[in-house]
C-alpha cells in the first residue's frame, strides 16, 4: 500500500512539474515570439536592403565590364555600339522596379530602358544630381570618376529618392547608373516581411503543443540520449558536409558536361582540362600562397565551367566549321560575359562561396591574354585572376591536341612549342614555367585520351552489330 501511495505522490509531483514546465515554456515562447518578430522584421528589412543594393553594385560592375569590351570612344546615339549597350540595359532584370541607364560626359541620358519609345529622355540631364555616399560625402553624377561601382543615394527632382550604384566607364567616357527606387525597395521589404508575426505565433503555438505531448516521454530519456548525441554530432556534421560538397561538385560537373557536349567531339574534354589545371596548380604551389589543397580542388571544379556561357551562343556560330566573320567572332566572344553573368546570378542566390567566386573569374577571364590583347575586358598581366591564367593555358593546349570535325589533332611536341612561344604574350610566363615542369604528364594524359578515343571508335561497329 505504501508503494502505491509513494507512486501516487511521485505521479502527482511529476504532473505538477510538467505543468510548471509548460507554463514557463509558454511564457518564454510568448516573450521570444514578440522579440523575434520585432528583431526579424528589423533585420530582414536591413538584410533585404543590403542584398538589393549589393545586387545593384554587382550588376553595375558586370554591365560596365561588358560595355568596356565593346570598344573605345564616346558612345554616339543610334550607332551599332549604342544599340548593343541599349540592348543590355533593356534586357536587364532587376527586382522592385530597378533599372539601369547611361549618361554621357555632359550629363544627358544616353541609354535608358524606355528611350526608344520616349525620345524626351534624351533631353533629361542627370549630371548635376548629387550622389550621397555612405561616408557622407557627395559628388555630382557627371563627376563620378571611379572605375568601380560606387553605391549611394540620390534625391532626383523628378521622382524622389533612388539608391544608385554609379560607375565611370573610361572606354566610353560615360557613367553607368543602376537605380533602385526607394518606393520599390520599401514595397519589397514590406511584402517580404508580411506574415512574419502570424507565422511566428502559429509556430509558437505549434511548438508549445508539441512540447506538451513530447516532454513527458522525452525528459526521462534526455540525459541518456544527450551523451550519445554529443558523441555522434561532430562525426555526423563532417560526413554531411563532405556529402554536400561532393554532391555539389558532381552536379556542377554534370551540368558543365551537358553544356560542353554542344561544342566538343569528345566526352573527356572537361576531365582533361581539370587534370591539366591540377598539374599546373601543383607545379606552382609554393610560389603563390593562395594555392593550397582547397584552392586546387576548387580550380578542378571551376575549370569545368570555363565555357558554360556557350549555351547562350547559337549553333550556326558555335558549330561553324569554317572561319568566323568579325560579327560572328564578337558574338562568340560574348560567351565569357554570358557565363560570368550566369554564375553571378547563382552567387546571388547561393551567397558568397569560394568555388563560385573562382568560377566567375574563370568564365569571364580565361580568354584574356598576358599582353592585354584578349577579351572581354582586355585585362593585362596580373590583372587577370590566377585561376583564369592557368585555365587559359590548359584550354589552349587541349584545343591544339584535340581532333575536331574541321581539324586534326596536333602532336604534343608542336603544341608544347606553341605554348612556350606564347610566354609573355598570350600566357603568364610563370604558368608556362609550370607547364615545362609537368610537360611529360600533359603528354601522358593527351596520349591516354587519344588511345581511349581510338579504342571507342574501333569498338563501335562491333557494338552496333
Amino acid at each position: 500500500m505504501a508503494r502505491v501511495e509513494g507512486a501516487g505522490v511521485r505521479s502527482g509531483t511529476w504532473r505538477r512539474t510538467l505543468a510548471g514546465t509548460l507554463i514557463v515554456q509558454a511564457a518564454i515562447l510568448g516573450i521570444a515570439w514578440a522579440g523575434t518578430v520585432l528583431f526579424v522584421r528589423a533585420q530582414g528589412s536591413r538584410a533585404l536592403s543590403r542584398t538589393i543594393l549589393d545586387k545593384n553594385v554587382e550588376t553595375a560592375q558586370s554591365l560596365a565590364a561588358a560595355m568596356a569590351g565593346l570598344g573605345q570612344g564616346e558612345l554616339e546615339y543610334g550607332s551599332e555600339r549604342w544599340s548593343q549597350v541599349q540592348d543590355m540595359i533593356e534586357h536587364l532584370d532587376l527586382p522592385a522596379g530597378g533599372f539601369a541607364c547611361l549618361i554621357g560626359p555632359d550629363g544627358r541620358v544616353l541609354c535608358h530602358p524606355e528611350i526608344r519609345t520616349d525620345q524626351s529622355l534624351r533631353e533629361l540631364n542627370l549630371g548635376a544630381e548629387m550622389l550621397r555616399m555612405g561616408n557622407g560625402r557627395t559628388v555630382a553624377l557627371a563627376e563620378v570618376s571611379k572605375p568601380y561601382a560606387v553605391p549611394g543615394q540620390v534625391r532626383f527632382s523628378v521622382d524622389g529618392v533612388h539608391y544608385v550604384a554609379a560607375q565611370h566607364i573610361p572606354a566610353m567616357n560615360a557613367r553607368l547608373l543602376v537605380h533602385q527606387p526607394e518606393s520599390g525597395l520599401a514595397s519589397v521589404s514590406q511584402a517580404a516581411m508580411s506574415g512574419v508575426g502570424t507565422l511566428g505565433l502559429a509556430t509558437g503555438v505549434f511548438v508549445l503543443g508539441l512540447t506538451g505531448v513530447a516532454v513527458y516521454r522525452q525528459v526521462r530519456r534526455h540525459d541518456r540520449a544527450m551523451d550519445e548525441v554529443r558523441r555522434g554530432l561532430e562525426h555526423e556534421v563532417h560526413v554531411r558536409i563532405g556529402e554536400t560538397l561532393n554532391a555539389r561538385n558532381t552536379l556542377i560537373f554534370g551540368l558543365a558536361k551537358l553544356a560542353d557536349c554542344r561544342d566538343t567531339d569528345t566526352g573527356r574534354h572537361l576531365e582533361r582540362i581539370a587534370d591539366y589545371c591540377a598539374l599546373l596548380a601543383g607545379a606552382m604551389r609554393g610560389s603563390y600562397p593562395e594555392i593550397d589543397d582547397a584552392w586546387a580542388e576548387d580550380l578542378r571544379v571551376a575549370s569545368s565551367l570555363h565555357d558554360i556561357g556557350k549555351v547562350g551562343i547559337c549553333d550556326e556560330v558555335l558549330l561553324k566549321p569554317g572561319a568566323l566573320t568579325p560579327e560572328e567572332r564578337t558574338r562568340m566572344q560574348r560567351h565569357t560575359v554570358i557565363g560570368a553573368d550566369t554564375l553571378i546570378a547563382i552567387r546571388g542566390k547561393l551567397g558568397r562561396d569560394a568555388l563560385v567566386e573562382m568560377a566567375v573569374s574563370v568564365a569571364y577571364s580565361h580568354h584574356e591574354r598576358w599582353d592585354g590583347a584578349g577579351y572581354p575586358a582586355g585585362l593585362k598581366g596580373t590583372e587577370i585572376p590566377l585561376a583564369a591564367r592557368i585555365v587559359a593555358l590548359a584550354d589552349v593546349y587541349d584545343a591544339l591536341t584535340s581532333a575536331r570535325v574541321y581539324k586534326a589533332a596536333m602532336p604534343h611536341e608542336k603544341a608544347a612549342r606553341i605554348i612556350r612561344e606564347g610566354a609573355g604574350t598570350q600566357f603568364d610566363p610563370k604558368v608556362v614555367e609550370a607547364f615545362d615542369k609537368v610537360e611529360a604528364q600533359f603528354a601522358s594524359i593527351c596520349e591516354r585520351s587519344l588511345r581511349d578515343s581510338q579504342a571507342a571508335a574501333e569498338s563501335a561497329p562491333r557494338l552496333a552489330a
